[in-house]
């Protein structure tokens, strides 16, 4: 059996809006984990990265073509659900006899549309690692088999059979390391904001989350959190240092380290094997749970960026949101990452359910009094399988359900968002992302930081983050100007 899988590309056109020209391809993870499952099973795995092509319909056609699969593997996220029946139809055309399977949480969620419309022939649910080898060898034997494959959801005879619930991998060091060997890593990249030193890639310490927040889908991979060792994580970073040389791990999840002790032990382990002095790398982490001395041990086992989702700067939004962490942590956790020589990235969303032009505006004046190195601001997006889509959704307040191009954080006059809170119109949701944006970044305080301070951004970045912020400056104008007033 044959399996191909296929990274699906979403134009950035329609994903970035006026802030296309700074997305790039980012390495595909999930896929490089499946891939390696698969390779460890024994099972004849190709990938192909629609991305890559800009989704050019003749390369895909000519990899469909050579590798003849037997199975396609679609990592179905929202985000990208509009490139989606592209290359779903390319596999039906020219892999006729390809079983179309799918996971992620797109596909979770809208399980049984996706089957009975025949986009897919296999859903699976939860983690794929173990499920995925089992079904294509399940699929080798006949379909009937596939019964016996938990964690599956497929049609039979008209109606969906969904096999018993596979319990979670209790313990993540027993995954393969992702099987970036087959993948084009010197074609990818991670984001500015993100990246320190090149080559970069991409770390998954932990899965699951025991928070709540009502506009985070991560909720899927379940409430407790299942941590890698130490040791696993570093083990994977040695590897891609000698194997690529990768220069700067980039962790995925939305908490790492999850405390001090994890921390600790982290950076412990990076120190020891002088890790530290052969690479740099980020993370992401909560407000609440950092203090100076892990700030410190980290900063010295050469975590440079920290990334925190701030989401707002009004008590209120905070609230609707469940985020759990008041606007005191984030002042503490810029305040002591400056002190331990660590560069700060916020994370804000703009046009959550119930916001005001008075609330929006505190939002875009937090970032700027937080001090941070980097502000990013996106729409708010009712992301399906979140607490605040069924809401919303319930209320009839999503604009375009299934219209999946404008389940976008950047939309544009093109693509409008698909919600807008009460009281506003979709232009000015937009017009306030584009303010945000600019009155962060065209101080001249930021402007010396970045060129004198910050310096990880190339002459190449900096020439195109110019041009966006010419792009968004002159749509911004052209936008207020059709609203009539002040975007707020």
């Amino acid at each position: 059996m044959k399996v191909l899988l296929i990274n699906i590309f979403r134009s950035y056109g329609e994903l970035g809006g006026s802030y296309s020209r700074v997305l790039a391809p980012m390495p595909p993870i999930t896929m490089a984990y499946l891939a390696a499952a698969l390779e460890r099973a024994g099972i004849d795995v190709e990938f192909f990265d629609d991305s890559l092509t800009r989704g050019d319909d003749a390369e895909l056609e000519r990899v469909l073509k050579r590798v003849a699969p037997d199975v396609v593997g679609l990592s179905l996220v929202t985000a990208t659900m509009a490139g989606a029946p592209r290359v779903i139809s390319a596999v039906r055309r020219h892999a006729p006899r390809a079983r179309i399977v799918a996971g992620n949480i797109h596909a979770e969620v809208y399980c049984e549309s996706l089957l009975r419309s025949g986009q897919v022939d296999i859903v699976t649910i939860g983690e794929g690692e173990a499920t995925f080898p089992e079904l294509v060898h399940a699929l080798d034997k006949g379909t009937p088999a596939l019964e016996t494959v938990p964690g599956l959801s497929f049609l039979a005879e008209g109606r969906i059979v969904t096999t018993p619930p596979r319990t979670r991998l209790a313990d993540l060091d027993t995954l393969p390391f992702p099987a970036w060997h087959k993948f084009p890593m010197h074609r990818y990249k991670i984001l500015s904001f993100a990246r320190v030193q090149d080559p970069g890639i991409l770390v998954l310490g932990s899965r699951g989350c025991p928070y709540n927040c009502s506009y985070c889908s991560l909720r899927v991979m379940g409430n407790v959190r299942r941590k890698r060792s130490a040791a696993n994580i570093a083990d994977e970073c040695e590897w891609v240092y000698e194997k690529f040389g990768i220069r700067q791990p980039s962790f995925v999840d939305a908490i790492f380290p999850f405390g001090k002790k994890e921390g600790l032990d982290y950076a412990a382990e990076l120190i020891r094997r002088g890790l530290h002095k052969r690479q740099v790398w980020i993370t992401e982490t909560r407000t609440d749970l950092v203090d100076l001395e892990l700030l410190q041990a980290l900063r010295e086992s050469g975590l440079r960026r920290l990334m925190f989702g701030f989401e707002a700067g009004d008590a209120e939004e905070l609230a609707t949101l469940k985020k759990g962490a008041s606007l005191g942590n984030a002042m503490k956790a810029v305040e002591i990452c400056r002190k331990a020589g660590i560069q700060t990235v916020g994370f804000f969303m703009l046009g959550v359910p119930g916001s005001t032009r008075a609330s929006m505006q505190r939002n875009i004046q937090f970032a700027k009094t937080l001090d941070l190195d980097f502000a990013k601001y996106t729409v708010f997006v009712p992301y399906p399988g979140t607490p605040l889509h069924d809401q919303l959704e319930a209320e009839g307040k999503i604009l375009a359900p299934g219209d999946w191009k404008r389940y976008t954080t950047y939309p544009c006059r093109e693509v409008p968002p698909v919600y807008v809170p009460d009281g506003f119109t979709a232009d000015e949701i937009i017009a306030l992302q584009t303010r945000a944006h600019l009155s962060f970044y065209l101080r001249p305080s930021m402007i010396a930081r970045q060129l004198f301070q910050v310096r990880s951004l190339s002459l190449h970045d900096m020439a195109d983050g110019l041009r966006t912020m010419a792009t968004v400056a002159l749509r911004g104008r052209f936008q207020r100007g059709g609203t009539g007033g002040d975007a707020g």
